[in-house]
């Protein structure tokens, strides 16, 4: 990393804008950063940092106050840095948060930091990004460092490196793992124990299933797992002695369902034989029931036989009966039965009512003409008084209007003056308005903004409005009412002509009859005449109407309508008659009866002769099932054989069935018991396999995090890895120190490491001591002199930043700053520090010293100065 040039603004005690040229300060390879105490030497460090990556070292950074306080509200804080990392040439200009006044109103708002980073391609610079996150890693990435291994490194801080040097093991692990990021090592401490742990715990897990498996094993065998046999091999052992058992169960069941199916069918075929037996002779004992109702049977079949004979007869004699009646009943209502002469007194009714239907129409339409002439006359004096009532209303509304018509003209005039006024007011204030343009242009502009007349962003004389000036608002609200009153007035003049026309028509209708009125009484008595002679005409025409007539006429073509009527059923009647009892007569021949009465009685009804049939039907089925029974091959010698004793064989079958249930029952158990084995012997085998690897697997672990740990009797230094490592690194800050220490005190002293713990110390491996080569001892750093503290601090920086830019990948830092601590040195220890700084000019790197020391002015011409005033500090060159 090499610094070209430094620009700051408003930044720490900077108010206004430094320029830091570093590419002058690098001529000579070293040069001093001076000035007095709280002038802002540490701040143009700070600067460098911030500009990197967004953080300033130690304390500043917590307190979060960059911006200058000195500087002007609105000035924006800013740093900016052209430095080269990794061979690239690369611009970063970055601005941290800060309160800036509002634009608008008063206070403050956040401004929210900001980063822009370009790179130098071909003569031009190219932004790579404007992101605070990508910004942060590209820089980190390009030097291989963190901030704070940074600050460590290109910044030497002598003040904290006493601290370092003075530091307790547990203060020196906290620094040393930050700059090494050794965490790494201790995440390995951490995944060996919770692996350690978690195995534990499987492990656990795994040997409790192990011992619930064994527990059930147990239980369903009754057995105990002995001491020294393991569980897989016990549990196939029972195994196998459970199947042996299953096997000689089995055969056993099998011998006793053999015996209980011998029994069973010996009982079966003892029951099948008393069954076959009592069908036998239960068909005997219905056969002899049945021939002792057989002449009952034969008269239920004669007496069946008649009724299905004499079941067409009766539905015969019901329609001739039928017959019968209704011939009766037309007899007795005929009551003259001279038809020629009722159809001639029936021609005559029909013919006269005819005549005085015909004249109903014209009997109507005499009513209407009536009652249409009662409704015109009526409307006809509606008329004449509507005619009066016109005359006297036209006389009232042409007094009425004449005073509206007044009032109407007096408010158009006001209205016509008072848009004149309004219009005169709106064009004084337009006038008025472009007088003063000049300053409501001048009042829109903005510091930087272009004058919209001229085009200038300077405006050194604004115009300025009067104070009553009117300004855009008023000129519209003037020409609005303007607008409005000239409506008004054109709205006022149309209902002045309104009123105007609406008077002259009236003053017309004052002594007329209205035109409307005077047709309607015309039309009215044409209507009424025209009414009266078409009444006088239907009159005339009317003289033969009698309603009376017509009432006896209809009557009387009633009656003969009535008598005919009943001479035409009576013939019906009578025809019908003669055929029923015509079929009648055939069918009792045909059925074979001696007349219709022996049928009717030898009939009967449906339900009747249903239960007749079924009894009938019943008595054969049971005939012909008693001689399928006793037709059967074998009955004679079934009826005749000795039947079993059913008990002794029942209760035989019993005793082979409770043998063979307790014999399937056993085998049963034993396969279940046998199955129950397999399983559990296979789910032990499975556990066993699963435990054995993991309790192997924990006994190697747990030796190897407690020597990890430094718990392990094999950890012959009882330390951490995480420590050991950072015992390793700080071996190699001493060793880089020790070269830098051995010219800075003349080969007096050396940095010495020791893995002891010191007094009050949890770790061990990381305490320093102080050999003084004069006396031979070795030094607690505690009791150094302020010199000798600031060059054995010096040299443990040196080597601290060696090594971590080793660790970083070998990052070239060609620009190093080595802060404050050189006025404690006598004249040869500052000779040999020197020496020391010109030694890391070597391959052209730059240092620069930070001091307010004047003998330091003295030895190093370039300088970087920084003063401080009540304005804020400044900076400048001397070479």
């Amino acid at each position: 990393m090499r610094l070209h040039r430094l620009r700051a603004t408003a930044f720490g005690p900077f108010a206004g804008t430094i320029v830091v040229d570093f590419d002058a300060l690098s001529t000579a390879g070293l040069f001093l950063l001076s000035g007095p105490t709280g002038a802002g030497k540490t701040s143009v460090l700070d600067a460098v940092c911030f500009a990197l990556y967004g953080d300033v070292p130690g304390d500043r950074n917590a307190a979060k106050r960059l911006r200058s306080d000195l500087a002007v509200a609105a000035t924006r804080p800013e740093v900016e840095l052209e430095a080269t990392l990794s061979g690239r040439r690369f611009r970063i200009t970055r601005s941290p948060a800060w309160e800036r006044p509002k634009k608008r109103g008063e206070g403050t708002t956040t401004e929210q930091a900001s980063v822009v980073i370009a790179e130098r391609v071909h003569g031009a610079w190219v932004t790579q990004s404007t992101r605070l996150d990508e910004t942060g890693h590209l820089v980190s990435g390009l030097l291989g460092m963190n901030v704070a291994q940074f600050t460590q490194v290109a910044m030497l801080p002598q003040g904290r490196f006493q601290a370092f040097l003075r530091a307790k093991s547990e203060e020196r692990h906290r620094l040393l793992q930050q700059l090494f990021r050794t965490g790494r090592f201790e995440d390995v401490e951490k995944w060996l124990r919770d692996r350690r742990l978690d195995l534990r715990r499987r492990t656990e897990q795994a040997r409790e299933t192990v011992s619930d498996l064994v527990s059930r094993v147990s239980e369903t065998t009754g057995t105990d797992l002995p001491e020294d046999l393991a569980p897989d091999a016990w549990a196939r052992d029972l195994h196998a002695a459970a199947i042996a058992a299953c096997t000689a169960a089995g055969a056993t069941a099998e011998h006793a369902a053999a015996a209980e199916l011998t029994a069973r069918t010996t009982l079966d075929a003892a029951r099948d034989l008393h069954q076959q037996r009592a069908r036998v002779d239960a068909a005997l004992a219905e056969r002899r029931r049945l021939d002792a109702s057989g002449e009952e049977h034969a008269a239920a079949q004669r007496r069946l036989e008649a009724a299905r004979r004499a079941a067409g007869i009766v539905p015969l004699h019901r329609v001739a009966v039928a017959a019968r009646r209704t011939h009766s009943a037309a007899r007795t209502a005929v009551v003259r039965e001279d038809r020629p002469e009722l159809e001639h007194e029936l021609a005559g009714a029909v013919e006269g009512a005819a005549r005085i239907r015909a004249l109903e129409p014209l009997a109507r339409r005499l009513g209407v003409v009536g009652a249409e002439f009662s409704r015109l006359e009526h409307r006809a004096e509606e008329l004449a008084a509507s005619g009066e009532r016109a005359r006297i209303d036209s006389r009232e509304l042409v007094v009425r209007l004449t005073q509206q018509l007044r009032e109407a003209e007096d408010a158009h005039v006001a209205a016509r003056q008072h848009t004149l006024d309004q219009r005169e007011r709106a064009v004084s204030l337009r006038e008025q308005r472009v007088n003063g343009m000049a300053a409501e242009i001048a009042a829109g502009l903005v510091v930087g903004g272009s004058c919209p007349v001229c085009g200038s962003c300077d405006h050194p004389h604004k115009a300025v409005a009067h104070h009553d000036a009117p300004d855009e608002v008023a000129e519209k609200e003037a020409q609005r009412a303007a607008d409005d009153a000239a409506v008004t007035e054109f709205a006022l003049a149309g209902k002045v002509q309104d009123l105007s026309a609406s008077l002259a028509a009236a003053t017309e209708r004052v002594d007329t009859v209205p035109a409307e009125i005077a047709t309607a009484i015309s039309a009215t008595a044409a209507s009424l005449a025209a009414l009266a002679t078409e009444a006088a005409a239907l009159r005339d025409e009317l003289a033969d109407y009698d309603e009376e007539r017509l009432a006896v006429l209809r009557q009387a073509e009633h009656d003969a309508r009535t008598a005919l009527a009943a001479l035409d059923r009576l013939a019906s009647a009578r025809a019908a008659l003669a055929e029923a009892e015509q079929a009648l007569t055939a069918a009792v021949v045909h059925a074979g009866f001696a007349d219709a009465d022996e049928a009717v009685a030898a009939a009967l009804a449906e339900r009747a002769y249903d239960d007749l049939a079924r009894r009938v039907a019943e008595h054969e089925r049971r005939l012909a099932a008693v001689a399928a029974v006793l037709d059967e091959a074998g009955a004679d010698e079934i009826a005749a054989a000795a039947l079993p004793d059913l008990r002794a064989l029942a209760e035989a079958h019993d005793l082979a069935l409770r043998r063979h249930r307790e014999a399937h029952a056993h085998a049963a158990e034993t396969g279940r018991r046998a199955e129950r084995l397999r399983l559990l012997t296979t789910d032990l085998d499975a556990a066993v396999a699963a435990w054995r690897p993991l309790h192997a697997e924990l006994d190697v672990l747990t030796g190897l995090s407690g020597f990890v740990e430094g718990k392990s009797a094999d950890n012959r230094l009882q330390m951490r890895l995480s420590a050991y490592v950072l015992a390793y690194r700080l071996s190699q800050v001493v060793a880089a120190a020790n070269e830098r220490l051995d010219r800075m005190s003349d080969r007096r002293y050396t940095l010495e490491h020791t893995g002891r713990r010191g007094a009050g110390e949890t770790r061990g491996g990381l305490s320093l001591a102080v050999r003084d080569d004069w006396s031979g001892e070795a030094r607690d750093p505690a009791t150094l002199s302020g010199g000798e503290t600031f060059v054995v601090s010096l040299a443990l920086a040196l080597g601290l930043a060696d090594v971590v830019t080793q660790e970083a990948g070998g990052a070239d830092l060609d620009t190093l700053f080595v802060d404050e601590g050189f006025g404690a040195l006598d004249a040869d220890t500052l000779d040999d520090v020197m020496d020391t700084l010109d030694s890391l000019r070597d391959g052209g790197r730059v240092v620069g010293v930070v001091s307010h020391v004047a003998e330091m002015r003295d030895r190093i011409p370039t300088q970087l100065l920084v003063s401080k005033s009540r304005a804020g500090s400044t900076v400048a060159i001397n070479r």
